[in-house]
């Protein structure tokens, strides 16, 4: 049982940097947006742009929840089986 805890926390640094990274490239699109476009004819590729880039922001809020999610579990999991190993439950 020696062996879970190094995996269980490398695992963890690892959903960690998915996490951070996936957050700071949306904060990066995020900055891209415009919250209010008056936009004539001749520039309505910008709409489509703005458009194209909430799309990802919205797609990138997802996997971040996810990540979230999944990474809260793995910390109970690791303390969890942490607290096993030191009052050799397991």
């Amino acid at each position: 049982m020696d062996g879970t805890i190094p995996v269980l926390v490398v695992v963890q640094i690892v959903l960690t940097a998915l996490f951070v990274a996936t957050w700071i490239w949306r904060g990066v699109l995020d900055m891209k947006e415009d919250d209010h476009l008056v936009l004539d004819e001749a520039e309505s590729h910008l709409q489509r742009e703005q458009a194209a880039i909430r799309a990802r922001v919205t797609s990138l809020s997802k996997y971040i929840k996810v990540f979230g999610v999944m990474w809260v579990a793995l910390a109970v999991v690791t303390f969890g089986t942490w607290v096993a190993v030191e009052l050799k439950l397991v």
